[in-house]
């Protein structure tokens, strides 16, 4: 197994260099690309069973914000998420779902930078939460669950979204808990409205930024990027609505709520290449808000 595992770089360069070279000519960045989906597939590993080694699913590069539109395009997404399939398989390891890739820009990033995070879809993260079940979710209000939804959290965790309201903030009362001073006890809420997440900041004293524009209420969309008080999280969907039906998704009224474009990342927010996170001077130290 370690041998094979030695041999995930090499698979991933061949498979680079048959499926995206062809569709991205000219572009330079392939070998830092390569070597860092190999890094964070190996480092992110885990043992479902004694010989069953399991590769994570959840993908998201950070890229320059020139360099977004072509990564975005559907025929990339699809050669990326072919590319992780097939290097993974080749080296023995397991998939529990096709993997899900998400392109976030960095208004800091420079044209050939590129970060890579990796996760797993936990589902049993529902079950250990007493999140709501699927008997349950007829009886809830009508609005529609978004479809396959979830957080990843400081990079490293990934929260499924299965309610149509998750309360978020340093209470334990919460659904998502985040134990960080700069988190107000009730610091911000999502809520399922029409098919999409609504991010609703509670009055928090530290404020909610999505892609480095702080926010009240705001309709999320997948790769965004959400600081609360300085604490970074990214949006995710599976297979999402398609972006001409927003007109009629969107409650706001007020001038801080508005329909962004996909994520730009406040280099002042965040700091994903270095997985460290900005402090925000203007957060306030009352922890008890």
């Amino acid at each position: 197994m370690i041998s094979k595992l030695d041999q995930l770089e090499s698979k991933l360069q061949l498979l680079f260099e048959d499926k995206i070279m062809a569709i991205l000519p000219g572009v330079t960045l392939e070998d830092r690309i390569i070597q860092k989906l190999a890094t964070v597939l190996k480092q992110n590993i885990i043992e479902q069973n004694e010989n069953e080694p399991v590769a994570p699913n959840v993908f998201t590069l950070v890229v320059a914000t020139d360099a977004g539109p072509k990564w975005k395009e559907p025929r990339v997404m699809k050669a990326l998420t072919d590319v992780i399939s097939l290097a993974v398989n080749d080296v023995g390891l397991k998939l529990d779902n096709q993997p899900t890739i998400t392109i976030t820009t960095d208004n800091s990033y420079k044209e050939k930078e590129v970060s890579v995070i990796a996760s797993h879809r936990l589902e049993t993260m529902e079950e250990t939460k007493g999140m709501v079940t699927g008997a349950e979710k007829n009886v809830e209000s009508n609005d529609t669950i978004p479809e396959n939804a979830f957080l990843i959290v400081e990079g490293v965790k990934v929260f499924p979204l299965k309610d149509t309201v998750v309360n978020i903030g340093r209470r334990l009362e919460n659904h998502l808990v985040i134990d960080d001073p700069r988190i107000s006890r009730n610091h911000s809420q999502l809520r399922a409205i029409n098919g999409r997440y609504v991010l609703f900041d509670l009055n928090s004293t530290g404020g909610s930024f999505v892609n480095g524009q702080r926010t009240s209420q705001t309709v999320l969309y997948p790769g965004d990027v959400i600081s609360l008080a300085g604490v970074a999280l990214i949006f995710g969907q599976d297979n999402p609505p398609p972006r001409p039906d927003l007109m009629n998704t969107s409650p706001m009224k007020d001038p801080s709520a508005s329909e962004r474009p996909t994520a730009t990342l406040d280099k002042h927010t965040s700091d994903i290449k270095t997985g460290k996170l900005k402090q925000d001077n203007s957060v306030d130290s009352d922890k008890e808000k």
